[in-house]
């Protein structure tokens, strides 16, 4: 087993077709040195370019990366990754799609992935 790989667990979701949500698991991720942010791009970029989540300063200032990393609540830009990891939706904000949420209460909000 390769100890700089790690695995990544995220919430799927997308209301305006999935009954439920459910758990994609991605293994064989590289995490070491690398923010979640990171990890959340490099999964998009190479192996699922439906994942949806929002990406915006990557300084740690817009707060739109916001999200639950292993149950707790961080910004991925600024969060180290782990070797295991489990990525959820914030707690606040209704679901628009996987990892991104209205941010100011709307279900109309636009978001990138």
């Amino acid at each position: 087993m390769n100890e700089d790989l790690g695995t990544v667990k995220i919430y799927r979701y997308n209301p305006a077709v999935d009954v439920e949500p459910r758990f994609d698991v991605f293994e064989d991720v590289p995490y070491v040195g690398r923010t979640v942010m990171d990890v959340l791009r490099d999964l998009y970029e190479r192996r699922d370019t439906s994942l949806a989540f929002r990406c915006s300063c990557r300084a740690g200032l817009c707060t739109a990366c916001r999200m639950r990393i292993n149950g707790r609540a961080a910004m991925a830009c600024m969060r180290l990754a782990e070797r295991d990891m489990v990525i959820e939706p914030p707690s606040t904000g209704a679901i628009i799609k996987d990892l991104m949420t209205t941010l100011s209460g709307s279900s109309t909000d636009e978001g990138t992935a």
